[in-house]
């Protein structure tokens, strides 16, 4: 793992997770018209994402992501993605 990646805190929530998407979209200076039209989805569930509506499909979340370059990493609680543990 990159020294200085930035590990950020977990996501608990549909709101955290929109807050996520819109702050690297904003980040990379891209409309959500932009990132809609690349990602094969709606500017209105883009909004709906990013407004964290707990709705939103999961694929099209994916595919938001992918066009953001944005990973979705599933780990124990407690644990953080890139890092390892030894085995008890």
């Amino acid at each position: 793992m990159n020294s200085n990646a930035r590990v950020s805190p977990p996501i608990k929530a549909s709101a955290e997770l929109g807050q996520a998407v819109r702050r690297h979209r904003k980040a990379k200076g891209l409309t959500q018209d932009t990132v809609a039209s690349l990602s094969g989805v709606s500017t209105g569930f883009l909004s709906d994402l990013e407004n964290g509506k707990p709705t939103t499909e999961l694929g099209k979340i994916l595919q938001v992501l992918q066009t953001l370059g944005l990973e979705l990493h599933v780990v124990p609680r407690g644990h953080r993605a890139g890092l390892t543990t030894q085995a008890k």
